[in-house]
């Protein structure tokens, strides 16, 4: 939508084609569990972190379109078993002072480590702006000035952008809850023991100076605030249209063909799918080979592991056992994000995750939704989206119910050590990698749609001749999670493949007779 409302700005005759009954894909949201009709479920990501900083927000002007959000602080917090809690504030100060308490010297750590991170968003925001292969002059001005104010930190900054998120947690920090704190946001992005998975602690400079920013009435009002955004600069937007081919004729792209039968003709295709169904959509032999092969060889939860993701709709209050009245301040941690799981139930998660086996304990994090946005369940009821970073695609045995029972029923035990509340379960929504694959057409499951990786990075995101400044044959450009800059909602890749496209359109007028 984003890549949409950009063309439509520019007067460009746009339509968007969506498979589903509402628009968002995995920012969507619905009333999913019949025995809770009135509690929303959230099936993929909460949160607008990097949307804050990329532009989308104020270039759609979408809180006149009904954008509201809400930014609890701290935004997460790590609970340990023993019932001590490191809160993550949008003061790293303050937050440095809450690991202090548990440890001095990884307090002393945190604010030496802050240092580091705040350069590595001033250069890495600037690079995940530009268009790979087509730097502009103003980021690529801000990424430099940055360097060279900073030249002092660029082994450190070189170090951390090549190491495992487990190896830099370790390096600089003693305690373990501490060093759990780190693992547990890092394992958004991935395995913790990956070679550059390190550069997720950019999550932390972020959350700190922009906050994660949550839609009141779920991602699926951001959603439906750019729909009706895009809709007002006159683009068209078609809901239960699944695509049955991207017709490539003559090496070129020329339009859709709907399941329906319903053939759409256009200048240009941006399919901002996953890439892998977006290339098994295309007119048999009308792509080359190599670049049909390239996309079924990127990588996509490569490792076995994947996201497991629930709602549970609770009738009464959630809210944590212990770890609220252990505090020491007036932080609410009832709103906050509560991470859950030592180094080791981290480490283990993807460890077994590449095994096939669902492990005991696991590394889970609990957003209780309801108790920051009230919207999302009845009144006195609560949400729980509880999200497990890792999980096997393909478990040994097979993801039958009895299987997703039994892991579910492992999960609550676990995290009825630390919250009350969810014996007043009424309902749930569970959804394995599979399941996800299914409901989204993505492949493995994978929410990144391309693993993330120095390799498929910039131009080569999602695979070498996909992700620079030309389309990878006429007429086709790739959006979305798959391109630069990855996964997360910030509308970036959208901006960058219409700015590609109305260079193209622009090229094809200039040379037609």
């Amino acid at each position: 939508m984003a890549a949409a409302g950009y063309l439509a700005r520019e007067g460009k005759k746009v339509l968007v084609v969506e498979r589903l009954d509402k628009v968002g894909g995995m920012t969507s949201s619905d009333y999913m569990i019949p025995e809770a009709p009135e509690h929303l479920v959230t099936p993929c990501a909460v949160e607008l972190l990097f949307a804050r900083k990329s532009g989308i927000i104020e270039d759609f002007d979408l809180p006149k379109y009904g954008l509201r959000t809400v930014d609890p602080d701290p935004t997460y917090a790590y609970l340990h078993p023993d019932g001590s809690s490191i809160a993550l504030f949008y003061d790293y100060r303050r937050t440095a002072e809450d690991i202090a308490r548990i440890n001095r010297n990884d307090g002393k750590a945190y604010l030496e480590f802050m240092k580091t991170l705040n350069v590595m968003m001033d250069i890495g925001f600037p690079i995940m702006m530009s268009e790979p292969g087509r730097p502009d002059v103003k980021n690529m001005s801000k990424m430099i000035g940055s360097a060279v104010r900073n030249v002092r930190l660029k082994d450190e900054l070189v170090a951390l952008s090549k190491a495992t998120a487990d190896q830099v947690a370790c390096e600089r920090f003693e305690h373990p809850a501490t060093i759990a704190l780190l693992l547990g946001i890092a394992a958004g992005a991935g395995p913790v023991d990956d070679d550059g998975n390190a550069a997720a602690y950019m999550i932390f400079a972020v959350t700190h100076k922009y906050g994660t920013g949550k839609p009141i009435g779920s991602l699926q009002s951001f959603s439906n605030a750019l729909a009706r955004s895009i809709e007002a600069s006159g683009a068209q937007i078609e809901l239960n249209a699944p695509v049955a081919e991207i017709i490539v004729d003559d090496g070129a792209a020329k339009g859709v063909r709907l399941q329906d039968g319903r053939v759409i003709r256009s200048n240009m295709v941006i399919a901002t799918c996953d890439p892998r169904t977006a290339m098994r959509l295309t007119t048999p032999g009308g792509v080359p080979r190599t670049l049909m092969k390239r996309i079924e060889h990127a990588p996509a939860n490569r490792s076995n592991a994947a996201p497991f993701l629930a709602n549970l709709a609770l009738s009464g209050p959630l809210t944590l056992k212990k770890h609220q009245d252990l505090r020491h301040d007036d932080a609410d941690l009832n709103k906050a994000v509560g991470l859950i799981g030592t180094p080791d139930e981290v480490r283990e998660s993807f460890a077994a995750a590449r095994r096939g086996d669902i492990p005991r304990r696991h590394a889970v994090s609990v957003t209780p939704l309801s108790n920051s946005d009230p919207t999302q369940a009845p009144p006195g009821a609560s949400l729980a989206y509880v999200y497990l970073p890792s999980i096997a695609v393909d478990a040994c045995e097979g993801w039958s119910q009895q299987l997703k029972d039994r892991t579910m029923t492992s999960i609550k035990t676990q995290l009825g050590e630390f919250y009350d509340g969810l014996d007043t379960e009424v309902g749930r929504f569970v959804e394995t990698p599979r399941e996800r694959e299914k409901r989204l057409n993505v492949t493995n499951g994978c929410v990144s749609h391309v693993d993330f990786g120095a390799l498929r990075a910039g131009v080569h995101r999602p695979a070498t001749g996909f992700g620079g400044p030309k389309p990878p044959f006429p007429g086709f450009l790739i959006g979305g999670a798959g391109t630069h800059p990855g996964g997360g909602v910030s509308g970036i890749a959208g901006r960058i493949a219409a700015n590609r496209a109305l260079r193209e359109l622009k090229k094809m007028r200039q040379e037609s007779p």
